[in-house]
């Protein structure tokens, strides 16, 4: 699959996967701007300013509701209101074609399903009455394209006037499929990839064809170029001590099948197995000295990473939560729920509301050796309310403000009470859910 190039770099071959016909040009990929857009808006005589619509949009501002202003360093941040949707999470199965070592799948008990059109059709029509909804992902912990119906749900969603996004392991991208994407106008797509060859690939997704998968999106690549409405790629890679290796060689992969993005989650770890894959639990222990004065703030400028910086750099590195770059923060946030900040609710196959990825099933997590049973949480169901009352339910929106606080016992680092063993209350007096063991809240699982 690999070969040394010019200058000893390594490359991709040109294999079947990945090779182009010669009379054909290959795709040129459009270079993305790494800084954020920049606007100016006028101040009014008043002091006040005057926000354009799509930005009061995302920022869910409404007569009565609250945004949130956080100052540092001399910038001004101001976060969206967490009780107007923007983002919704559809789960059309919870079915896969496929048994990843990874999935948390494994060590399910609940049946499986497919969401019915019925079901679907409800959420269609639900939708419409959200004033700053924006986009929805297709998800979950299923496989969405084994879903007979999923090219039929993306049109229906994309009728709202709404971005729409699909996650995948990309083994059913058939050209029917890819051509289907299209029709529905898919906006982007996201594609599991846990290994750049095939070897580390398939050792992890059993049943899968790295080589399959790399031709089905460089297929992709070419109806891209010649389509008006070209769907963006994204990489999603599950690190873990077998692939972390692999890493290094993301974006060779990410060039030659055309995405622009890669996400890279810890393993959620479902098995005393799968927590010995994992990769931060130095990182994770840090948080017990959360409470310990804090450590002198230690700003960096840009600096070459060479053999001869790479002991300090990396001593630096291990307590980074003091260090800036240029005066910008290196760590990112914990002990925050990024769900609640992006305004999102997910709605399982069976059509149950869940707020977060977390809780939208029942599994088990170990860490430390200490089991955590996880039991899934759901303020309503679409099939008995309309979404819109369970969004400002009462006790949606208790749960939301909680969230926004996110004053839970630190459970991911404790292990010295029988309370860590469940979500069901903790140590601090919180009732069901008790999230402060989400490893999603800590930084290390990510999703689209």
């Amino acid at each position: 699959m690999r070969k040394m190039g010019e200058g000893g770099r390594n490359q991709f071959e040109a294999d079947d996967s990945m090779r182009e016909p010669q009379e054909a040009k290959s795709p040129t990929r459009k270079k993305l701007s790494t800084a954020p857009p920049r606007r100016r808006v006028p101040v009014q005589k008043n002091g006040a300013v005057k926000l354009p619509a799509d930005i009061i949009k995302k920022l869910g501002a409404r007569p009565g509701g609250k945004l949130e202003i956080i100052e540092d360093r001399g910038h001004v941040e101001i976060r969206p209101n967490i009780h107007s949707l923007a983002r919704v999470y559809i789960e059309p199965t919870s079915r896969c074609n496929l048994t990843c070592r990874t999935c948390i799948r494994n060590t399910w008990t609940e049946p499986l399903g497919d969401m019915s059109i019925e079901t679907f059709d409800k959420i269609v029509v639900q939708l419409r009455r959200f004033d700053h909804f924006e986009s929805v992902m297709f998800g979950g912990f299923g496989e969405p394209t084994a879903h007979s119906s999923i090219l039929n749900m993306l049109g229906k969603i994309k009728s709202l006037n709404v971005g729409v996004e699909m996650t995948t392991n990309g083994t059913l991208l058939n050209e029917a499929m890819l051509e289907g994407l299209f029709k529905n106008r898919l906006d982007v797509l996201w594609v599991s990839f846990d290994g750049t060859e095939s070897e580390s690939y398939q050792s992890i997704r059993d049943g899968a064809s790295f080589q399959s998968v790399v031709s089905s999106l460089r297929a992709l690549q070419k109806m891209n170029a010649r389509s008006r409405h070209p769907i963006r790629l994204g990489i999603s890679f599950v690190v873990l001590k077998r692939n972390i290796s692999d890493l290094k060689n993301m974006d060779e992969l990410a060039r030659a099948v055309g995405a622009d993005k890669v996400l890279v989650s810890n393993v959620l770890p479902y098995s005393e197995e799968m927590e010995k894959e994992m990769l931060c639990l130095l990182t994770l222990s840090m948080d017990t000295f959360t409470f310990a004065s804090p450590k002198t703030e230690i700003s960096l400028p840009r600096l070459d990473v060479t053999p001869f910086t790479r002991d300090t750099l990396f001593r630096l590195l291990q307590g980074y939560e003091n260090l800036t770059l240029m005066g910008n923060k290196i760590f990112a946030e914990t002990r925050s729920c990024r769900f609640i900040r992006d305004r999102a609710t997910f709605i399982r196959w069976d059509g149950k509301v869940s707020p977060c990825m977390g809780l939208l099933h029942s599994y088990k997590t170990y860490l430390y050796g200490n089991e955590r049973r996880i039991r899934s949480y759901s303020p309503g169901d679409i099939n008995q309310k309309t979404l819109y009352e369970i969004w400002n339910s009462r006790e949606y929106r208790k749960f939301r403000d909680k969230m926004r606080k996110f004053d839970f016992s630190p459970c991911h680092v404790c292990g010295g009470c029988s309370l860590l063993e469940t979500n069901d209350e903790d140590c601090y007096g919180n009732a069901f859910p008790a999230c402060g063991g989400c490893l999603w809240a800590q930084g290390v699982i990510q999703c689209p």
